[in-house]
Formats: structure tokens, sequence, C-alpha cells
């Protein structure tokens, strides 16, 4: 394989692997913030909400 073509492959695979760690860290980090939001309205307002939702 010619080496040029091999740096490219290299460095469009760990450009991928980049996004994808990006993209799940962002993705928890806005679960965790509508856990967070949803348990402090449930604290302020005092009100019922399924166990489902709070898990």
């Amino acid at each position: 394989m010619d080496p040029v073509v091999a740096t490219a492959l290299v460095y469009a695979l760990s450009l991928f692997v980049l996004y994808w760690v990006i993209r799940l860290a962002v993705r928890h980090a806005i679960e965790d913030a509508d856990k967070r939001r949803s348990r402090e309205w449930v604290e302020k307002v005092g009100a019922r909400v399924s166990r489902e939702r709070r898990i």
C-alpha cells in the first residue's frame, strides 16, 4: 500500500474515532443534565413523578 494512502486512511480513521468519542460524551452530558434538571424540578415543585421517569 502506498504510504500516502495509508497515512490518509489512518488520519481519517483517527478523526472518525475522535468524532465518535466526542459525540458519545456530549450525548451522555445531555442525558445527565436532563436527569438533574428533572430531579431539581421534582424537588422544587414536589410533584409526583413515576419511578421510570426518575431513572
